[in-house]
C-alpha cells in the first residue's frame, strides 16, 4: 500500500471571523461603559408639565448646593451670566434644583436672573403624581 500514508490531514480552521466577532464586542463594551460616565444624580420633585420642545439651557443646583451651568460647577454670577447669555439667543432657561438643595441657593439664582432680564425661567420637574 504505498499510495497512502500513514499521516492524516487535520483540518484548518479559520478564526479569522471569531477574532473580527471579538473585537466587535470589545468595541461595543468599551463604547456602552463610557456612556454612563459623568451622570449627575439629583432628585427633582414630581410635576404634571410637558417637555418642552426645544433643548433648555440647565441650571442645576445639587444637594449640597453646588451650582452646575450645563453640568460644569460654577460660581452663582457665572452662572446667572452663562443663562443670560443663552436666554440672548432665544434658548429657553430651566433650573434644576435637587429637593434637598439648600432654598437660599435657588432663590439667590432665581433673583439673578430676574434682575438680568430672564424673565422666563423654567423648574424642572420628574413626571409623574406627587407621592
Amino acid at each position: 500500500m504505498k499510495g497512502f500514508s500513514s499521516r492524516r490531514a487535520s483540518p484548518d480552521l479559520d478564526i479569522t471571523p471569531l477574532i473580527d466577532i471579538l473585537f466587535m464586542l470589545i468595541l461595543f463594551f468599551v463604547l456602552a461603559a463610557t456612556f454612563d460616565r459623568g451622570g449627575l444624580s439629583v432628585d427633582l420633585p414630581r410635576g404634571t408639565a410637558q417637555e418642552a420642545q426645544n433643548r433648555p439651557f440647565t441650571l442645576t443646583v445639587t444637594p449640597e448646593g453646588t451650582i452646575l451651568a450645563e453640568g460644569t460647577p460654577v460660581a452663582p454670577g457665572e452662572a446667572v451670566r452663562r443663562a443670560v447669555e443663552a436666554a440672548g439667543t432665544g434658548r429657553p432657561v430651566a433650573l434644576a434644583g435637587d429637593r434637598k438643595a439648600p432654598y437660599g441657593v435657588v432663590a439667590e439664582l432665581l433673583d439673578g436672573l430676574r434682575v438680568q432680564g430672564v424673565r422666563a425661567v423654567g423648574l424642572l420637574t420628574r413626571t409623574g403624581k406627587a407621592p
